[in-house]
């Protein structure tokens, strides 16, 4: 499962939050713009790094978490709670991109 948040292009590249797991998943959280009116819930966010000063042509600036977890409610699907694989910050573009696995019905 993916997502993006839709935004702007932003010109600068800076990033809306500290580059620390604990601010990106409070700036995660207060995000409401998600596809299909989808209310998400990040938490767990770890395994850090942050790549937003990427300067090589062929990778874009990118602030990505390896561990966590990603509750969706709402929209057309049924509640759940998914492991995420990654969730990324592109501040070039200010797109959200998410990947989850062992996703279950959130209880």
């Amino acid at each position: 499962m993916a997502a993006l948040l839709l935004g702007a292009p932003q010109t600068a590249r800076a990033m809306p939050f500290d580059p620390l797991p604990s601010a990106f998943e409070r700036w995660l959280n207060s995000q409401r713009d998600w596809p299909q009116a989808q209310r998400l819930r990040f938490s767990g966010l770890g395994q850090c790094s942050d790549q937003s000063a990427a300067s090589s042509p062929y990778r874009m600036p990118v602030y990505t978490c390896l561990q966590g977890e990603v509750r969706s409610d709402g929209g057309d699907q049924p509640s759940q709670v998914c492991r995420l694989k990654r969730v990324s910050y592109f501040p070039g573009i200010r797109r959200v991109r998410y990947w989850t696995e062992s996703c279950k019905a959130a209880g």
